[in-house]
């Protein structure tokens, strides 16, 4: 299904550049249609497991970029359907329009927010944690906060669902230069990238699913999914072509 030309962070990344450049597409809309993916499989998780009536409790922790605009948006999504969600967003300060946009509006309705990282001793009830922390741009050990809530992260015993990678994982190589989330599941942003399956990633990503972006069909490799926004398990046959 995907070459190992496809699957690297500059080739996702220029995906990304010309749909917006190329053809027009608001970095909002991406974002929008990765988020309806990341919060139909959070609804999935909570439903296959022992949640009563699949509504949970979900923390979301954000990071300062698009990872992070995403996992807003994902909160806008399942609040709406009666999740509790906590945010915890890691970079107040953060310039990153699409971010800031989404961040804006969770804020306007009122949904619980903190600006700081749990301590490493913090325990919280949660159903699920959706690691919105960091995405491809990590090549280096995740400083504090951001270190800090990866560890708060992997002493949760709750459900772990990571967008587009488990934070701290290395985009092309899968290695783990510092802190590192352990995902039960990884939504893929349009592409999977070649560090889900290689080196640590597949014991890191958990299960892998892909999302469509709304990236037009003539910038995507024969066969990658285009619409709907609906999370499509990565085939198994995927990682021959990667390794």
């Amino acid at each position: 299904m995907f070459h190992r030309e496809h699957c690297t962070r500059k080739a996702i990344e220029e995906i990304d550049q010309r749909a917006t450049e190329g053809f027009g597409i608001p970095g909002l809309i991406l974002m929008e249609h990765a988020s309806i993916g990341i919060a139909r499989r959070a609804e999935r998780m909570l439903a296959e497991s022992e949640v009563a009536s699949a509504i949970g409790q979900i923390t979301i922790c954000c990071g300062p970029g698009g990872n992070g605009g995403d996992g807003f948006a994902a909160a806008r999504h399942l609040a709406s359907l009666g999740h509790s969600i906590h945010l915890i967003d890691l970079a107040p300060t953060s310039a990153h329009p699409e971010r800031q946009t989404n961040r804006d509006i969770c804020i306007r309705l009122g949904i619980q927010m903190d600006n700081h990282p749990p301590g490493r001793t913090d325990t919280a009830s949660n159903d699920l944690i959706i690691d919105a922390v960091l995405g491809s741009g990590t090549n280096r050990a995740p400083r504090e906060p951001l270190s800090d809530c990866i560890d708060w992260i992997e002493q949760q015993e709750a459900m772990v669902l990571s967008v587009d990678l488990p934070s701290g994982l290395v985009a092309d190589s899968g290695e783990s230069p510092g802190a590192v989330v352990t995902a039960n599941s990884t939504v893929a942003l349009c592409i999977p990238h070649m560090g889900l399956l290689l080196g640590e990633g597949p014991a890191r990503a958990g299960e892998v699913w892909i999302c469509p972006i709304g990236a037009p069909r003539t910038l995507l490799p024969q066969g990658a999914p285009i619409f709907p926004p609906e999370p499509q398990r990565l085939p198994s046959n995927s990682i021959s072509h990667l390794q």
